[in-house]
């Protein structure tokens, strides 16, 4: 079936290929309701319709607005940084895609980076794991059977010089989660954004802190793993982990998780002008969108282009110039 989609698909690229968004009509698409990205989508647009630029927040998916992106049915969508060389390379979830698709993504460009899913280590207070080095000879969740999680977290373990000396299990956080509420586990890796309501409900049956790998190791991290250039340790100010949980987390210093960002991207065809004024309503109102929510409170223009895959938006690209950010 999805291959007869792609075929009839192919006159639908070549349809739209021409056509470019105007100022007056943007189409945000983001994951779901409850994403960071589709609220930031939200609150975007109402900052947008102050700029002059009707921005409508739809909902599709990942892969799936990757697609419609590259038909012309939408002109912004979210995509991690190493998954958008996926759709580029025909690769992953996008392997069976038609070559016009791919020219469709190859013709996207970049506005900014934000973090969303986050691989995050979280310890019972009463363990006493303070640091990334103290997982040693205890008994650590690392993610679902056969995941990537488990994989890089093994490669952390070798790069903070505890490989082989960690009770690694692959589990799924929820089990992991009750079973560290039993006390036969110390520790485990969640994935996921700020707040995160698997550690929001088990915050209220036990004390715990997040462990983070050693910043100092992300060099080495990067240059160890698959695809490393596009992974970043996402800083979580102790503030914003304290307003997340309301204090049920230990939070007496800032945090930091392993991810690669989540680079919200345009389609090529939008005018230069519709993007700049875009980025610049979003950057200039950027105190609005941080109020948001704790997972919108983690966007900062200091991280907006890090470990970006794609090309900027000629666009977003003069206002980086202006404000000196390039």
């Amino acid at each position: 079936m999805f291959k007869n989609f792609c075929s009839i698909a192919l006159t639908s690229v070549l349809a739209v290929a021409a056509t470019s968004a105007t100022a007056q009509d943007i189409v945000f698409s983001g994951v779901s309701p409850t994403s960071d990205d589709y609220q930031l989508g939200v609150v975007w647009s109402g900052i947008a319709r102050e700029a002059g630029i009707s921005m409508t927040v739809v909902e599709n998916g990942t892969v799936s607005g990757m697609r419609k992106a590259a038909q012309g049915e939408i002109d912004m969508v979210g995509v991690g940084a190493p998954h958008y060389l996926d759709a580029v390379g025909g690769t992953g979830k996008y392997t069976d895609d038609p070559e016009a698709f791919r020219d469709g993504y190859k013709g996207m460009k970049a506005i900014l980076a934000m973090p969303v899913g986050m691989a995050q280590y979280v310890a019972r207070t009463d363990t006493g794991i303070m640091s990334f080095t103290d997982l040693e000879g205890k008994t650590v969740g690392t993610g679902r059977p056969g995941g990537n999680a488990g994989k890089v977290t093994a490669t952390l373990f070798d790069i903070h010089g505890i490989g082989g000396k960690v009770d690694g299990q692959a589990i799924k956080y929820g089990p992991a989660m009750e079973q560290m509420a039993s006390g036969t586990m110390d520790a485990t890796l969640v994935w996921g954004s700020l707040p995160n309501a698997v550690i929001d409900n088990a915050s209220r049956q036990m004390d715990l802190r997040f462990v983070s790998p050693d910043p100092k190791t992300l060099k080495k991290f990067r240059s160890t793993i698959s695809n490393g250039d596009y992974y970043v340790y996402q800083k979580i100010p102790a503030a914003s982990i304290e307003t997340a949980y309301e204090g049920r987390v230990e939070a007496k210093g800032d945090a930091y998780f392993w991810t690669f960002p989540y680079q919200v991207m345009a389609r090529g065809e939008i005018d230069d002008d519709t993007i700049y004024n875009l980025t610049k309503a979003l950057w200039e109102n950027i105190d609005k969108v941080n109020a948001a929510s704790a997972g919108l409170s983690l966007i900062t223009l200091e991280s907006a282009l890090e470990a970006i895959s794609g090309d900027l938006h000629p666009g977003a690209m003069r206002y980086y110039k202006e404000i000196g950010l390039l």
